[in-house]
């Protein structure tokens, strides 16, 4: 009984960390984040960094760790839909536009419904500005594998192969729904308020699914026709 409060005390002092590394880490920055700063903010012993992590750099790689899995938990399966879809040789045109319509939802929601979204996103903008050496743990994990079902989307909405163009044109993509994100402050000034309603994200989802259908239309017009081939990505979910 002893050793199974002990465990649970443990556990809840991890977490305790790791959330104090979510507010702390995504102000300041890893360099400026102090570990007393740090247990202070969790409400435990100096030694505690030291004890469950190893010290600061492994108590921020525990911190991203966290952020990578919460995030696949809520796009994952979302993901799979898609590259499942994108993998059916059958699916038509509506199918696959209809599965890029479901992942730009699944994008806003997550990244502006979501109450952990803004200090999950902080650290995030931390990590491209200011890349640690825990970088790849982000890119790797999380980022890349949004990228490339981006990728082999619109490779096979505009029948193309897979490119540095294609994988270049999959981030401006991807740029109309992080812009809501990153630019949240000047967004809520434009939208009158202190915080984004249903009302504001069912228009932002709508305004997104716009945007990403007329440049996928945009970019097809351009191209010769000819059937969708499915883009060779590295989108390992």
């Amino acid at each position: 009984m002893k050793r199974q409060q002990a465990q649970g005390t443990e556990k809840e002092t991890r977490s305790r960390l790791i959330e104090a590394g979510l507010k702390l880490f995504g102000l300041h920055g890893f360099e400026a984040t102090s570990t007393r700063a740090l247990a202070q903010a969790a409400g435990v012993n100096l030694s505690a960094i030291p004890y469950h992590f190893g010290g600061k750099e492994g108590l921020y790689r525990a911190m991203l760790e966290h952020i990578v899995r919460v995030k696949l938990t809520e796009i994952g399966p979302g993901m799979l839909c898609v590259m499942a879809t994108c993998g059916n040789p059958k699916a038509g045109r509506e199918e696959l536009l209809e599965a890029m319509r479901q992942l730009v939802r699944t994008m806003v929601s997550v990244m502006l419904g979501s109450p952990e979204s803004r200090s999950f996103s902080q650290i995030m903008m931390q990590e491209q500005i200011a890349p640690t050496a825990a970088f790849g743990l982000f890119h790797d994990g999380f980022f890349a594998k949004v990228h490339g079902v981006w990728t082999a989307l619109m490779g096979r909405l505009l029948g193309v192969p897979d490119s540095l163009e294609l994988r270049l044109r999959a981030l401006a993509v991807m740029g109309q729904m992080v812009i809501f994100r990153v630019g949240m402050t000047g967004i809520l000034r434009v939208v009158g308020g202190d915080k984004l309603t249903d009302e504001h994200l069912e228009t932002i989802t709508r305004l997104c699914i716009q945007q990403v259908e007329a440049i996928v239309a945009g970019c097809a017009s351009a191209l010769p026709e000819g059937p969708a081939q499915p883009a060779q990505t590295e989108a390992g979910i």
